[in-house]
């Protein structure tokens, strides 16, 4: 069997456009849009797509795309967001709280040692 003989298709590369700013940069090839630091909402063509779409849109482009880290579901986030916001209306009735008990032992000690005086000047 000769290399005549079998039959090979052969397809050829894709290429790949994608517009920075307020530039278009390619063709790329797979390889080289590796080192390229693609981010999902890039915008991307490549013959065959009908437009400009996002780097996250094409199937082929997923394995060279940083991973997306998954966001907090969103009751954690509100418990992250209200909790320091309880603790300090908790700390500012604590400080309140305290002042007036201060108050109160300062005027007990205060009204005990004007008692002490008087009885012991008599």
């Amino acid at each position: 069997m000769s290399i005549s003989d079998a039959s090979f298709s052969i397809k050829p590369m894709k290429k790949y456009y994608l517009y920075i700013g307020a530039r278009q940069y390619g063709p790329f090839s797979l390889a080289e849009l590796k080192s390229k630091h693609l981010h999902h909402h890039t915008p991307v063509w490549r013959e065959g797509l009908n437009g400009w779409v996002k780097a996250g849109q094409v199937e082929e482009l997923q394995a060279i795309l940083p991973a997306i880290p998954v966001p907090p579901a969103l009751v954690e986030a509100e418990e992250q967001v209200a909790t320091p916001l309880a603790d300090a209306r908790h700390s500012h009735l604590k400080t309140r709280f305290f002042n007036k008990v201060f108050f109160v032992v300062c005027l007990l000690v205060a009204m005990l040692l004007i008692i002490f005086g008087l009885l012991v000047n008599r």
